[in-house]
């Protein structure tokens, strides 16, 4: 078991000494259920024990990491059990003079902290991971490729062009969006075996990668714009996040008046002016350098696109999508 006695969740979170773990220990297992098995899969059992040998320093700090993120999820699942008693006479809850059931309001804030914790944790572990992927070969085969297939293929390009502050989780987050946006806008512009050499760096002269930069800059423009309207992110001037501390019970809803609807309207409709601007130049240099971009007869698909009504390189429709 990863953490093994309450002396193990000490390290990561500030809990009594009198925490009975084996109430506490199967929330460990529904916290990786719940938040972390996407992420890693059967690397937790990898991890599950201190490691020896060759690269175990690396390995015991991604196990750090891993611990954290468990300690901080498990106890934010466990909290509203652990607040009461429950026996064959039912559900109670037990006060005396000396102590008191914390309300509502101070646990809702606690699990705000702890949920948000967790995922900083996890965050940071999966950053570690791909910094150090090679040490950990069945994450790499199993993961890493899952967004290898797009233009946009990391957390790093996206953040280059629209801060996402490092989040990993926010990227894989936004996955379906920038899955969606390359097939409708740059699958419907460019043809497939130019768009197959940018991507696998067959093509990868000067102005392949200048051609390259401005279809990545299009695509995370147009994710920004459709993701403005969603409230499935928290936008501001300084960039995108998952609220990560909204408790189950809470709900985000999309500003739906005044200056913050205002606002979120205004930067689609830039975001989306950005992405056509930046297939724009992609074009030019394109026309411009016709000898250098010989992947296909035709390198520009001008059909529109199915029954949309859109034009792929000069729309207004990016809400629609």
């Amino acid at each position: 078991m990863i953490l093994e006695n309450t002396a193990d969740l000490r390290k990561y979170v500030a809990v009594s000494n009198n925490l009975i773990f084996e109430d506490f220990e199967p929330y460990i297992t529904k916290a990786v259920n719940h938040f972390t098995y996407k992420y890693l899969g059967d690397l937790q059992m990898y991890l599950g024990a201190e490691a020896t040998g060759a690269n175990a320093d690396v390995k015991n700090k991604a196990r750090g990491m891993l611990r954290e993120a468990l300690s901080n999820f498990g106890l934010f699942l466990y909290f509203p059990v652990g607040l009461v008693s429950i026996d064959s006479a039912g559900i109670t809850t037990q006060n005396s003079e000396q102590r008191k059931t914390a309300d509502n309001f101070q646990v809702n804030d606690i699990r705000r902290d702890l949920l948000q914790s967790g995922h900083n944790a996890m965050d940071r572990l999966l950053e570690y991971l791909e910094l150090n992927a090679n040490i950990f070969p069945d994450w790499k085969a199993n993961y890493l490729p899952i967004n290898q297939e797009l233009l946009v293929s990391s957390t790093g390009i996206f953040d280059k062009w629209f801060n996402i502050f490092g989040s990993r989780q926010a990227y894989l987050a936004l996955l379906p969006y920038i899955r969606k946006v390359e097939d409708k806008f740059i699958k419907t512009f460019l043809c497939g075996p130019l768009i197959k050499a940018l991507k696998d760096g067959t093509a990868a002269g000067e102005y392949h990668l200048e051609v390259k930069e401005y279809l990545q800059k299009a695509i995370v423009a147009f994710t920004i714009s459709k993701v403005c309207t969603e409230g499935l992110f928290l936008l501001d001037a300084s960039g995108l996040r998952i609220k990560f501390d909204t408790l189950p019970h809470e709900s985000q809803r999309i500003p739906d008046y005044g200056l913050p609807a205002d606002q979120i309207a205004r930067m689609a409709s830039i975001q989306e002016a950005d992405g056509i601007a930046y297939l724009k130049f992609a074009r030019k240099i394109i026309e411009a350098h016709a000898a250098d971009f010989d992947q296909c007869p035709v390198v520009f698909i001008n059909e529109t696109s199915g029954d949309s009504g859109f034009n792929p390189y000069d729309t207004k429709a990016i809400l629609a999508i």
